[in-house]
């Protein structure tokens, strides 16, 4: 334990001067561990020797930014795959811990990480939270969990966590699990009357929206922290009307920790250069210019365990070019899309961004809340959870109406009056979901 306190400390230590590093210290920084994760992968890790020799390539082929181009992309699917040999052979996995991701695709992938791999995505996180204000000395710090299980992941998980914290984790940490009945939540939200909260948007809006009905007093975390999901200007909004907070957006997979955060000047995502690299490319695997919409491309410059290099997220976002005004160092992501099967297909082979359709939908009198789903190519389902004392009828009119604005009028519009909008395994809540 004593040993992890000196590393969790060290690794904390690097990533907090980090922060302060000039782009181009950066960048040099990035291609130095780009090449060391490259290395390691190649004389170690069985799949990616066979990927590199397949694509006729060595690491020491990758002298630059333009060379990266050159190796193959590793999907979810590759990694999941029990024939591939994804894990590194010079580990030793009985001081490994195995946890899966959150499955909100439907295929949940195991990963198997060191200590020291958990320590840089735990770290990477934390330094997001303490460069925009939390104090974990003093901060009562809320966490909002999908669900609490009983299963082997949760069993593996709660190991992980306290094999990389233990003692170290702030004592004033506590956890609502979103299975819990609401009264119960908030019941617990009003014992701990947290500093800081960190969860999914959707989740925090729907205490917020408990608290505003119920006229709560006295519950003003200084700080929330949305990850997981995509924040909308509007969950945003109302987030802090209601608590009176500060919110900084968070993207992260557990494939990667901590790719990108918002600072006070929310100006775009700071990008963590130190521990991931990012690419943004187009379906023809180029990479796309400075405000286009692109998959994002991952690869985790700490994870020696299981090396994710060049893996598809399955999200899509936008690069800039740009550095922030507040004199961090590193280049910015415009914003989360959301995920490659979150954009609408039209019959006509064109797309459009989830944003859109989230926002058209949201200016419909009387929506509550939605979720649209697409199971055709040239059919919506819209499920509405309707404000009181609005017509149904009309609802169902002036959404056809809107939507058919942005998506064309080929495209059949169906809506539903529902009592609840159900999120996934996860918990994680979806606002547009494409099947096709």
């Amino acid at each position: 334990m004593f040993e992890s306190l000196i590393k969790r400390q060290k690794i904390q230590k690097t990533l907090q001067k980090n922060i302060w590093a000039k782009t181009s210290e950066l960048e040099e920084l990035q291609l130095q561990k780009f090449r060391v994760i490259l290395n390691h992968a190649y004389q170690n890790v069985p799949y990616y020797h066979r990927l590199f020799r397949s694509a006729g390539l060595k690491p020491e082929d990758i002298k630059s930014y333009k060379d990266i181009s050159k190796i193959p992309i590793t999907t979810r699917k590759d990694l999941r795959d029990p024939k591939n040999d994804v894990i590194a052979n010079n580990i030793k996995l009985k001081n490994c811990i195995k946890c899966k991701t959150s499955g909100s695709t439907g295929v949940p992938l195991e990963l198997t990480c060191t200590v020291e791999d958990g320590l840089y995505a735990w770290a990477s996180y934390e330094r997001v939270r303490r460069v925009n204000g939390y104090n974990p000395s003093h901060d009562k710090f809320l966490i909002l969990k999908s669900a609490k299980q009983k299963s082997n992941n949760e069993k593996s998980t709660v190991k992980y966590i306290k094999k990389l914290h233990g003692k170290l984790s702030n004592q004033n940490t506590s956890l609502i699990y979103l299975t819990e009945p609401i009264n119960n939540q908030i019941e617990l939200l009003k014992t701990i009357n947290p500093d800081v909260i960190w969860g999914y948007p959707s989740a925090i809006k729907v205490l917020a929206k408990e608290v505003k009905e119920r006229s709560i007093e006295k519950i003003s975390p200084r700080l929330v922290f949305t990850a997981s999901e995509v924040l909308t200007e509007e969950c945003r909004n109302y987030i802090t009307s209601v608590f009176n907070s500060e919110i900084y957006d968070v993207y992260g997979a557990w494939e990667t920790g901590c790719m990108a955060w918002e600072c006070s000047k929310h100006s775009g995502y700071h990008i963590n250069m130190d521990t991931v690299l990012l690419e943004f490319i187009d379906e023809s695997g180029e990479s796309v210019c400075e405000g286009e919409r692109g998959k994002v491309i991952a690869t985790n410059l700490n994870a020696f365990g299981m090396p994710r290099i060049r893996y598809e997220v399955g999200d899509i976002a936008i690069p800039l070019k740009e550095e922030c005004s507040c004199g961090m160092g590193g280049y910015l992501m415009k914003s989360v899309e959301g995920r490659e099967d979150d954009f609408i297909k039209l019959p006509n082979n064109q797309i459009v961004s989830p944003r859109i359709v989230t926002v058209t939908i949201k200016n419909v009198p009387g929506v509550s809340e939605f979720q649209a789903i697409q199971e055709k190519k040239d059919t919506i389902l819209v499920n509405i959870v309707k404000e009181q004392d609005f017509d149904e009828s009309t609802i169902h009119k002036e959404l056809a109406r809107a939507l058919h604005k942005v998506l064309g009028n080929e495209m059949n519009i169906e809506s539903q009056i529902v009592d609840d909008i159900i999120g996934d395994k996860s918990g994680k809540l979806r606002a547009v979901v494409s099947r096709i």
